[in-house]
Order: structure tokens, then C-alpha cells, then sequence
């Protein structure tokens, strides 16, 4: 039988991933971490809309590094066309 901690535990990630747009692929905010345990309800909501807006700004930022890594890639070669090494 399961403790009534996992219960809950259980039952807060089931709470905030239905508020998430997508379903994520981890525990949202650490969830089986010992101070997942005391939150009152107002923060546990908090933790969940704080942890969407990390999920965004870490889409946001990966778009912006894969597009600076193609615009390196593309100086590089024709750094390399320029210089005969084709």
C-alpha cells in the first residue's frame, strides 16, 4: 500500500499537469523532493505557474541558441570557403 505522502504527491502532479499546456516528460518542479511536501495550496499553485514560464524560457532560449549555432555554422563555412579548405 502506498504512503499517504506518495497519495498526495501523486495527486499534486496530477493537479498541476492538467493545468500545463503540455504534458511533461519529468515531475514538475521537483516533486519528490522532502520540501514538496509543505506547501500550502496557494504556493503549490504559485509552483506550478512558475514552472510553466521556466518551461517557456527554456523553449525560448533553446530556439535562440539553435538559430545563433546556425548562423555560426554558416559564418564558419564560408570562413573555410574563403580560405581554400573547402
Amino acid at each position: 500500500m502506498k504512503d499517504l505522502s506518495d497519495i498526495a504527491i501523486s495527486a499534486v502532479a496530477a493537479a498541476v499537469q492538467d493545468l500545463m499546456e503540455q504534458e511533461p516528460k519529468e515531475a514538475p518542479f521537483e516533486l519528490g523532493a522532502p520540501w514538496t511536501h509543505h506547501p500550502n495550496p496557494e504556493e503549490l499553485e504559485r509552483l506550478a505557474k512558475l514552472h510553466r514560464r521556466i518551461q517557456r524560457k527554456q523553449r525560448a532560449l533553446s530556439a535562440l541558441i539553435g538559430e545563433r549555432k546556425t548562423i555560426m555554422d554558416r559564418c564558419i563555412r564560408r570562413q573555410r570557403r574563403t580560405k581554400g579548405k573547402n
